[in-house]
């Protein structure tokens, strides 16, 4: 009884590990400056984290698709569809995303909360890249955000329409949109 109440707790705790692959939380204050953490999250949605900012973080989203997905398609999905959504109180870092070495800024710091989506091939190379803005003073900053992954196997999004609210809302953007976007754009 013992041996078997001792494999249990040792599941549950490998268990409780996994769970923590969706969501991470830690402090800048524990990096060097200049350094970049690598961080790699396997769930199709969670959070991050970062308070007092200092250095990097070079996310990689790599959810783990469920079994019927690929054999029922025949394959992955054509697409993967990513959407991150700032906290009101998203400080002290810039947010981009980083396809193929080239770096794209999702989130300046301190954005208006409002989700930001982005799609990817299978086959791609992507990551989230966090970089912190330096300040001179030592006040409470906290860089985070909620993130969600979909492809054909997701039929809708586990994001709350009413938390993303109807500006920021995932969805492909029409061609007005992307010409405004263009047109606005600096470049």
């Amino acid at each position: 009884a013992l041996r078997a109440l001792c494999l249990a707790g040792l599941g549950a705790a490998i268990g409780g590990g996994a769970a923590d692959q969706c969501s991470w939380r830690g402090s800048g204050l524990s990096q060097e400056a200049g350094s970049v953490e690598q961080l790699s999250l396997h769930c199709a949605e969670g959070s991050l984290e970062w308070l007092y900012p200092t250095g990097a973080l070079r996310l990689r989203l790599a959810p783990r698709l469920p079994p019927t997905s690929a054999a029922v398609k025949g394959g992955s999905p054509p697409h993967v569809t990513a959407c991150i959504k700032p906290t009101g109180t998203f400080r002290g870092a810039q947010l981009y995303l980083e396809r193929e070495g080239v770096l794209e800024l999702l989130l300046p710091e301190a954005p208006r909360p409002r989700a930001r989506c982005f799609s990817w091939l299978p086959q791609e190379k992507v990551a989230l890249f966090l970089q912190a803005t330096p300040h001179p003073d030592i006040s409470r900053r906290i860089a985070a955000f909620r993130y969600e992954l979909r492809g054909d196997w997701l039929a809708r999004p586990a994001l709350p329409a009413a938390s993303l609210g109807a500006e920021g809302a995932c969805r492909p953007c029409n061609d007005t949109e992307i010409l405004m976007a263009i047109c606005t754009s600096d470049f």
